[in-house]
């Protein structure tokens, strides 16, 4: 999972003046020096174990546990290794520090046997219990992990970093009432876990009085705040099963009843109810007018909140696939625990040491891509006393500055010089050193396209970089050139849209928005490259994805090629109508009336700002409504998206690893990912379901079906999937190109005498052998 930055993913365009710069480029390119290349085919003046690349950016982070940005991911790739790591070419996974693993006949526990000559940089050997915190670490609430959901697939993961998995500091008695003098319901011991379900005293955010009763066959509420520009006022409104009587007509606030902010006391949970798209339940609370029942969504905990409704949590990790869960004291108990007698911990999610050199893993529910997920970067080792320090002075971006970092990788931190290049050298504890052709990595940090070609003209890149593109008018005569690749690459291109503002909160508008944008135009006259997304995963994705898009294709039954997806400006217009925003003629084009401005957010960069303004044409000119464009430098850009400060952000998410999880997973309710604003509990139980189904292909066409509700509420509009054009240079050898768009140092070497001599054989990957049988024979 993972945001592509600007520059880097960006397709840019050059018009007027800026483009003479370019012709110029092209026109030397192609009369001087060979022909067949571009630029120069003379690597002058450098060592030839030292590598140039341009990383297009700054890193957000050096961070794996924080780390979501193709610049940075790119660094940490080269300087730590997880369990397995990437082989050149498909990018299957080898032998990282673990060399062997065992797995249960279900696929849901693993023990991963770790390399006796793994170590740090400063020596130290890689233990298992490396892994356990680093993973931990990951999913601690207070980390704020955007790529957490990663490890959501481990037993207790996605409880525990939601922060509703606690333990008890002490025996507690279950209460029935958040009050010392209750009576006791149960008694917990000391280190019992519990799901916190809410926490009492809770205050209300609305004028809303609670019902008498959740209402029957109510699977569904909705709450809307006042509106200060429409004028109109708050509701809770209510939905109810298919085949049930018909839901209860919208409530109200009562102005004046002294509900709104009022402190309630939770006396009980509720039946299960989606509350604004998420799954939440009713709770029972009583106040200073009353009792009744009202949605969480309408509640938050009070600041001096002393007690937690929680249930005893028994499905704990066993590690072993013989032995059965334990079954909880009361299946249905739920009660009071004083807030003070609650801690935080982590004993109860699915990975420990074994011992120092093997590490034991537990999922949730068999997880197809697992073996996958463990090459990518969140899921990296890190050292407790390297981190741990910086942290406890309130300095938690310094452990990973040159002076600090300890890694376990092929390279490490060598230099840093701010905006301008970063530097990296081999690893000398690396276990595999000695094999490293590339011992001195520097890479250049040039978000302007025609600075890095005129380096790579020059020879002063060997490549062009995973996070640089080419400009899209100079593909035609660049893709003639030996030096050229290009290749599919899981990534979508999309327009992130902020469903808490109107008018964007309407779903029509949203699908008027997407069916005004003609996509096929802005591949073939804009970026040049790509393929025109109608949907979120790529066609090309892995895991049984793309057999299955071929399938419905041949059946005339895929769900994201009919008209109805497709590009439609009359169907948009009579959406937004039905909205409320009338489409009139006025002059030569058209007007919205009543429909405000909306602003349009991307990072800085020729290509987005080229997109941006198209697609700000098209709306203006098939819908009649204004757009700005904004445009900010990514980390700023960043900031913003996290503060929810954007009506629509331009985006790219490429794979973490290859299945359509990694996409619809940035789609559920809870994901830090999902910054759009709008959730569904329908959606987050398909993808639930489809996760959990063992028969491949069955989950698969669960997933489509989970995409095409995702694509239903639109609260992402899917503009193109990408294809990454680059350059590499002639003397590189060892460089394939991907689907993930992820070039490994430790596998590429450079040639002197390329041009007189064939290729030789690349350095051989480590293949891990097939898993032994855990519990087995």
């Amino acid at each position: 999972m993972g945001y592509a930055s600007d520059p880097p993913r960006g397709l840019p365009g050059v018009a007027g003046a800026a483009a003479a710069p370019w012709l110029a480029f092209a026109l030397a390119a192609c009369s001087g020096g060979d022909e067949a290349y571009v630029g120069t085919t003379a690597r002058t003046g450098k060592d030839a174990a030292t590598f140039y690349v341009n990383n297009g950016d700054e890193p957000e982070t050096l961070d794996p546990a924080r780390a979501v940005d193709s610049v940075s991911i790119a660094l940490l790739q080269q300087m730590f290794e997880g369990l397995t790591t990437y082989a050149p070419g498909d990018l299957h996974p080898v032998q990282g520090v673990a060399t062997r693993w065992e797995q249960s006949d279900d696929n849901r526990i693993f023990r991963f046997h770790l390399r006796p000559e793994a170590r740090w940089s400063d020596g130290k050997p890689v233990t298992a219990h490396d892994f356990e915190y680093a993973w931990k670490r990951v999913l601690r609430p207070r980390t704020a992990s955007l790529a957490a959901t990663n490890l959501h697939v481990l037993k207790n993961g996605e409880l525990f970093n939601l922060g509703k998995l606690k333990a008890l500091r002490e025996a507690a008695p279950l209460r029935a009432a958040p009050r010392p003098d209750a009576p006791p319901a149960l008694d917990l011991p000391r280190g019992a876990f519990v799901v916190v379900l809410g926490r009492s005293p809770a205050r209300t955010i609305a004028a809303v009085a609670p019902l008498a009763a959740p209402p029957p066959g109510v699977t569904a509420v909705a709450y809307a705040a006042p509106d200060e520009e429409t004028g109109a006022g708050a509701r809770l409104s209510f939905e109810a099963a298919p085949g049930t009587a018909p839901p209860p007509a919208p409530v109200a606030p009562a102005p004046g009843s002294g509900w709104r902010g009022a402190s309630v006391s939770l006396l009980a949970a509720g039946p299960p109810v989606a509350c604004n798209g998420a799954a939440d339940r009713w709770f029972e609370v009583e106040g200073p007018a009353g009792r009744g029942f009202l949605p969480g969504c309408l509640l938050e905990p009070a600041e001096d909140a002393a007690y937690a409704l929680v249930a005893p949590h028994a499905s704990l990790p066993t590690y072993d696939p013989a032995r059965p869960e334990a079954a909880p004291p009361q299946a249905a108990a739920t009660g009071f625990i004083a807030a003070s007698a609650l801690v935080e911990d982590d004993g109860a999610v699915g990975v420990r040491a074994r011992d120092e050199r093997t590490l034991d893993v537990e999922l949730e529910q068999p997880t197809p891509y697992f073996l996958d997920l463990t090459s990518s970067a969140t899921l990296f080792p890190v050292r407790r006393d390297v981190v741990e320090p910086f942290e406890a002075r309130g300095e938690p971006g310094l452990w990973f500055r040159p002076e600090s970092i300890v890694v376990n990788g092929p390279y490490t931190l060598d230099a840093w010089k701010f905006r301008y290049e970063i530097t990296m050298k081999r690893n000398p504890a690396y276990w595999a050193h000695d094999a490293l052709r590339i011992h001195r990595i520097v890479w250049m940090e040039i978000p302007q396209y025609n600075a890095a070609m005129q380096l790579y003209r020059a020879g002063d890149l060997d490549y062009l970089g995973d996070n640089t593109s080419l400009p899209s008018e100079h593909l035609g005569w660049l893709s003639g050139k030996k030096d050229f690749r290009r290749s599919e690459y899981l990534s979508t291109v999309y327009y992130e849209l902020n469903t808490r503002r109107p008018p964007l909160d309407d779903a029509r508008v949203r699908w008027a928005l997407n069916l005004a944008i003609d996509k096929r135009t802005l591949v073939e006259k804009i970026t040049r490259t790509g393929t025109p997304a109608t949907h979120y995963v790529p066609d090309i994705t892995g895991s049984g994805y793309a057999e299955q898009v071929a399938e419905d294709r041949r059946r005339g039954a895929d769900p994201f090629a009919r008209a109805e997806v497709g590009h439609d400006p009359a169907r948009a217009r009579a959406l937004l109508a039905e909205a409320g925003y009338e489409i009139v003629r006025e002059g030569d084009g058209l007007r919205a009336r009543g429909f405000p401005p909306i602003e349009v957010l991307y990072n800085t960069g020729e290509g987005h700002g080229q997109v941006a303004v198209a697609i700000q044409d098209m709306w203006k000119r098939h819908l009649g409504i204004s757009v700005t464009l904004r445009n900010e430098e990514w980390r700023v850009m960043l900031d913003n998206l996290g503060d929810g400060n954007f009506q629509v952000i331009r985006l790219a998410w490429y794979a973490d690893y290859n299945h359509p999880h990694t996409w619809l997973g940035t789609f559920l309710s809870y994901s830090s990912q999902n910054r759009s604003g709008w959730a569904d509990a329908e959606l987050d139980e398909m993808v639930r379901k489809a996760a959990a189904v063992a028969d491949p292909r069955e989950s698969i066409r669960l997933y489509r079906a989970a995409e095409r509700r995702a694509l239903d509420g639109m609260c992402r509009i899917p503009l193109y999937f990408e294809e990454k054009p680059t350059l590499v240079k002639p003397w590189v050898r060892g460089f394939l190109p991907n689907a993930r768009n992820t070039q490994l140092m430790r596998w590429l070497w450079i040639d002197p005498d390329w041009q007189s001599k064939p290729a030789g054989a690349p350095p051989p990957a480590p293949e891990l052998p097939p898993p032994g049988r855990l519990g087995g024979p």
